[in-house]
């Protein structure tokens, strides 16, 4: 899938929160996203720049964050729901809703695309409180290992998800829909103990396979030691 088809299906798509989306889609369209976020980023600042340097005065009350949030404030004046409803429609509901097809494609529910915030809120939650409890006692040990209970789980939930949304879609038809690629080439697993279970027609072919081969060895192996004749 190039750039252009996963562009068209993240927006196409926005408001499907079922079905699957294989990684290809997922990031050329996260890459599509990053660059009109450094584009916008890039072409404000120069804009910006042009008219500090055009203007000393401005440039300095920019250095203000009351006097800066105040122009911003003014600038998108009768603006607000415009803008809001842009960066819903283009950024938010297709993101969300093409990593929720992401995990579908892993054979992960799409509500594991809370599990960061989650751990986010409880970790940050103990940290809190620890880090009161290491106030009140004036232990400046006890704010490191809060700050460590708040960042570090947070840090290795995303790389966990990050992961996951790096994963390969399962082979063939899985809950959630069918393969969104055709002819996926399966990969086989580095022991047998890793390997999925077979649902469905390739159980069945399987365990046909496996009666075959069965009946193939009794006839070639077994039948002819019984048929043969005794003292022979």
């Amino acid at each position: 899938m190039g750039p252009i088809k996963a562009v068209a299906l993240g927006y196409f798509r926005m408001f499907n929160f079922s079905g699957r989306s294989r990684r290809a889609e997922f990031w050329w369209f996260s890459l599509w996203q990053i660059a009109i976020g450094a584009g916008v980023g890039g072409w404000a600042g120069a804009q910006l720049a042009r008219m500090a340097e055009a203007d000393p005065a401005f440039a300095r009350s920019l250095q203000d964050p009351v006097a800066a949030e105040a122009y911003f404030r003014t600038l998108i004046a009768g603006y607000e729901l415009p803008i809001l409803v842009g960066y819903l429609l283009l950024i938010v509901l297709p993101n969300l809703s093409l990593t929720v097809r992401r995990l579908h494609d892993t054979d992960r529910s799409g509500w594991r695309i809370f599990m960061p915030s989650l751990v986010g809120l409880v970790s940050g939650f103990g940290g809190g409180i620890l880090m009161g409890a290491s106030a009140a006692s004036g232990s400046a040990g006890g704010a490191m290992v809060s700050m460590a209970v708040t960042i570090v789980p947070v840090l290795i939930a995303s790389i966990w998800f990050f992961v996951w949304l790096c994963l390969p879609g399962t082979h063939g038809p899985n809950r959630f829909g069918g393969d969104p690629i055709k002819n996926r080439k399966e990969v086989e697993p580095s022991h047998p103990a890793f390997a999925a279970p077979v649902m469905g027609a390739r159980r069945d072919r399987s365990d046909e396979a496996r009666k075959a081969a069965a009946r193939d060895y009794y006839k070639r192996h077994v039948l002819p030691s019984i048929q043969r004749p005794e003292g022979a």
